[in-house]
């Protein structure tokens, strides 16, 4: 008190009868002492004091609360002028905050009561708060001197900071604290690139169906997206990872933009699209192990579906000149049907026939003429050649490529009901209506396919009554369209007892 009264007379009266108050009180004292430099000598606490810059308190013998405290009152007077800088400030205030030891610092708090001639703390509680009230102030400086730095300064600063404990294997519990803070201050940033992200994807969703060839923009501004969020967010990953947590928005994100990859493969085939979506959204989200996992599933199913998609162009391909003299190129690939430099995508195909006639000029056999046609539902292609080799090597290719998309139409167009025109047949889901002959004529007969037979004659597939009813329908495979997959899916009912056709195949 007597101190109080003589400094009064140098310095402003009210901050010395502040700096009084604080000494006699028990507690109050206590606080000071932990946010001053126990156990240093007063000339190297008056330096520490004095100070302007990182560099001159790492000059002092400081080290653990001592150093942490030296290190806030500097950044308060002179804030961290570059990125480096401020990660040099927080790194050291966390190796500090991780050094200080509060059974370390009541023990030289002590010794310098001890020297001073004054009672040693004795209430364990009271330093405990100290201690906790000391390590809220050491947040609140590293903080303060985040937010006064540029935002993209602070978000490099912290990522490096996070990269650097996750290299070493030691993330600070201090860090830690850190970046939940930080977390707090990026939530408007976040939030305006999900909007963003939500934006892009949705236009991507539109996009995908009917301009696949437009998505390449969006998908590069998604990866920019990606790469800032890793930056800015990288910290809170790592963090929630290590201590159990969840980083929700992070995730959120992840398998957001991973169902657009799921999507773009799954509705639309486009595989490579997928596989760069993947690879982006795994490459940004490392830290967080469930989304790592669930990519790394991806990744090998896409290894999975891209072999199989090789397997399927190499099983659907093949091409062939066509032609004696005049040679006209003829293929198949999962690009499409070729004839005579028009191509049709396989996916535009409705209908497709082919077949063969037997030729003879006075009973002597002159060879076979191969017919191949498809129709795209606006232009019908015919291809008519004599090379064997060549008919049945294509048919084979068009069979498995074509099989699974019409055999699907043929179901799907039965299962609504309507009727299937087919030669001198009409197809129904459950029934087929046959020509019964009669007397100067024939006349329709409807039977259900459970009473009809069939059999195959003369290039035609052949469709009969009950025995007796004279009714019949010859589909010829060469001139009516789709026949050969007709068959199949009427045989396959047979064979499991099926009476709806559209109950074929599941």
């Amino acid at each position: 008190m007597e101190a109080a009264d003589n400094q009064s007379l140098y310095h402003d009266p009210d901050t010395c009868q502040q700096a009084r108050a604080t000494l006699i009180n028990p507690r109050r004292r206590v606080e000071a002492e932990f946010g001053w430099f126990p156990g240093v000598a007063p000339g190297t606490a008056m330096k520490a004091v004095e100070a302007t810059s990182i560099g001159e308190v790492e000059n002092l013998p400081l080290s653990g609360l001592a150093l942490a405290n030296a290190l806030i009152m500097v950044a308060s007077k002179v804030p961290p002028a570059s990125m480096s800088e401020l990660r040099r400030f927080v790194t050291k205030v966390v190796s500090a905050v991780e050094e200080a030891q509060l059974d370390q610092v009541v023990r030289e708090i002590n010794e310098d009561r001890e020297i001073a001639g004054l009672p040693a703390i004795s209430n364990e509680q009271i330093t405990a708060d100290a201690f906790q009230s000391r390590q809220h102030a050491w947040r609140r400086a590293v903080i303060t001197a985040l937010d006064q730095a540029p935002t993209a300064e602070m978000a490099e600063a912290m990522y490096e900071l996070a990269k650097d404990a996750a290299g070493a294997h030691f993330f600070p519990r201090f860090l830690h604290e850190i970046i939940d803070d930080y977390a707090l201050r990026a939530q408007p940033f976040l939030a305006k690139e999900v909007a963003t992200a939500e934006r892009l994807i949705e236009k991507a969703r539109t996009l995908a169906g009917d301009r696949p060839d437009a998505l390449p923009p969006i998908i590069n501004a998604l990866a920019a997206l990606l790469i800032t969020w890793e930056e800015l967010t990288y910290p809170m990953q790592m963090s929630a990872t290590l201590r159990g947590r969840e980083d929700r928005d992070s995730e959120n994100l992840a398998f957001m933009i991973r169902d657009l990859s799921i999507d773009l493969f799954n509705k639309h085939n486009l595989i490579n699209e997928s596989r760069q979506i993947s690879e982006m959204v795994g490459s940004s989200f490392s830290a967080l192990p469930q989304v790592a996992g669930a990519i790394a599933k991806d990744g090998i199913a896409l290894d999975d579906l891209e072999t199989q998609a090789s397997a399927r162009e190499a099983e659907i391909s093949y091409a062939a000149d066509v032609g004696k003299i005049f040679k006209t190129r003829l293929a198949i690939s999962p690009s499409g049907l070729e004839w005579n430099g028009k191509v049709t995508a396989l996916e535009d195909v409705r209908s497709v026939r082919w077949g063969g006639v037997n030729n003879s000029v006075n009973g002597i056999p002159t060879g076979t003429e191969y017919l191949i046609s498809w129709n795209d539902g606006s232009q019908t292609t015919k291809v008519e050649f004599s090379n064997r080799r060549i008919f049945e090597a294509f048919i084979g290719c068009l069979w498995k490529a074509l099989m699974e998309q019409i055999v699907s139409g043929i179901l799907s167009h039965l299962r609504s009901g309507r009727a299937l025109h087919a030669g001198n047949a009409i197809i129904k889901d459950t029934s087929v209506i046959l020509r019964r002959k009669k007397f100067l004529g024939d006349e329709p007969a409807e039977y259900a396919w459970g009473d009809v037979t069939v059999t195959t004659f003369s290039g035609s597939f052949i469709i009969n009554g009950p025995e007796g009813s004279k009714a019949s329908a010859a589909l010829s495979y060469r001139d009516v369209d789709n026949v050969h997959f007709i068959e199949m899916v009427v045989r396959y009912a047979f064979s499991k007892g099926i009476t709806r056709l559209s109950d074929s195949f599941g």
